[in-house]
This record gives structure tokens, C-alpha cells and sequence, in this order.
């Protein structure tokens, strides 16, 4: 099960930027996996999807790399308030309300949002950096940030990859930190393999979807993961 929901989601991380982690997590969670379990899952398989989609970028000056890097602190800061409070958080009810608070956000209040984002982009990326490393689910925030400073699919795409690079790095290096340990065997390696098969096939596929339909298969998938998340939440109260 784990090996056929890898190989899904990272065909649509090839072609969306996201998917291993926003919907990799509450899927996990759904199967009852623990929360720094899924961490040690999808984190490397997003960083090896990612890092080929940057090994495409061919001009770098497209990416919006100084609030990326100005963001890296604020997932240091969202993981050590994870750590911290972890044994006190219902995460299904936690992530699903959070992914969709954001896509309500995206989808109702988006011309506000994207003002927002226009005139203080500086503190939203950084902000959506600290609901991340809490979350381990803000690509949704994250892909409206981009949809809106960048409106080629290829840019917006471009720009979430070297994102969610950075990001899961980081998150993967307090990790290891934190459990004195790199978390990374023989199951990994198979998982990241699964990841890199799935982008070869899944790479190519952006080029046949117009820029409208990636935004709307994007946003589908993230309504229904996280209402069912939060149905499944709420059963454990």
C-alpha cells in the first residue's frame, strides 16, 4: 500500500511540485502511520522528486530564492514547536482542518490572499515555512504563493520544487538531529527509487496539461484529502 501511494503521489509531484508531502501525509495518517514515521517516508522521496525537477531548471533567476532561503529558520522553528507539543496534538484533526483553512483561503479569498502576497510576500512564504514544518502539509499555501508571483505553470512549478527541496532538507536534518540518528535504510532506499521511477514517468506529463487544469486537479485532490482527514479525526474524540 505504501509503495503504490509513493509511486501515485510522485507522479503528481512530477508534474504539480507538490503532492509526496500534502497529500502523502494525511494519507499516511489516514492508515494509522505515525506522524515522524511518515516524516522519515516522504521526506527523502520528496527531496529526490524535487532535486530532478530543479536538475531541469535552466534559468535560475526565476526562482524567488532570497524569501525561500529567508524562510528556512521558520520550518526549524514550526518542527521544534512540533517536537515539543507532539504528544498533545491530534494531527488528522490538526492537518485536515489546516489544509482546509488554506484552500479556503486559495479558493474564496484568493484575490485578498494574493494582494497579500503581492505587497508582503516576504513574511507569507516564511510564515507558510513555520505552518510546514508543523504540518509537514503547506504545499497548498505554498503552491497559491507561487501561482501568484509566477503564472507560467512551468515557473510555478520550478519554484515549488526548490522549495519543497530546501524545506525537506531542513526538515530532515532536525529530524535526524533531534533522534540522534539518520533515519534513512534498505526500505528508504527502495521508496526513493519508487519516487525517481514514478517522475520519469510522470515528467513528461506537464507538458500536456494547460496551466487552468494543473491549478484545478491540484486543488481537487487537496479538498477531498483533507475532509476526509478531518472526518477521521473527529471519530478518535
Amino acid at each position: 500500500m505504501i509503495e503504490i501511494t509513493i509511486f501515485i503521489l510522485a507522479v503528481f509531484q512530477s508534474i504539480f511540485g507538490v503532492g509526496l508531502l500534502v497529500l502523502g501525509t494525511p494519507i499516511l495518517l489516514l492508515l494509522d502511520f505515525e506522524f515522524f514515521k511518515i516524516l522519515n517516508i516522504l521526506l527523502p522521496c520528496s527531496m529526490a522528486v524535487s532535486l530532478m525537477q530543479i536538475n531541469k531548471i535552466k534559468n535560475y533567476k526565476i526562482i524567488e530564492t532570497k524569501i525561500i532561503f529567508i524562510s528556512l529558520p521558520c520550518i526549524i522553528l514550526g518542527l521544534t514547536t512540533l517536537i515539543l507539543f507532539q504528544e498533545h496534538i491530534n494531527f488528522k484533526l490538526l492537518i485536515g482542518f489546516m489544509i482546509l483553512i488554506s484552500f479556503i483561503i486559495k479558493s474564496y479569498f484568493r484575490k485578498k490572499f494574493e494582494i497579500l502576497i503581492l505587497e508582503k510576500k516576504k513574511y507569507i512564504l516564511p510564515g507558510a515555512a513555520f505552518f510546514h514544518g508543523l504540518t509537514n502539509t503547506g504545499g497548498t499555501i505554498i503552491s497559491l504563493i507561487f501561482q501568484t508571483l509566477r503564472k507560467n505553470k512551468f515557473e510555478i512549478q520550478s519554484n515549488i520544487a526548490f522549495t519543497y527541496f530546501f524545506f525537506s532538507l531542513v526538515q530532515y536534518s532536525i529530524i535526524s538531529l533531534y533522534f540522534n540518528q539518520i533515519f534513512f535504510d534498505k526500505t528508504n532506499i527502495i521508496y526513493v527509487l519508487i519516487s525517481l521511477f514514478a517522475y520519469f514517468l510522470g515528467a513528461n506529463l506537464l507538458y500536456k496539461i494547460s496551466n487552468n487544469k494543473f491549478i484545478e486537479i491540484l486543488n481537487i485532490l487537496i479538498i477531498f484529502t483533507s475532509l476526509y482527514l478531518i472526518i477521521s479525526g473527529l471519530s478518535y474524540l
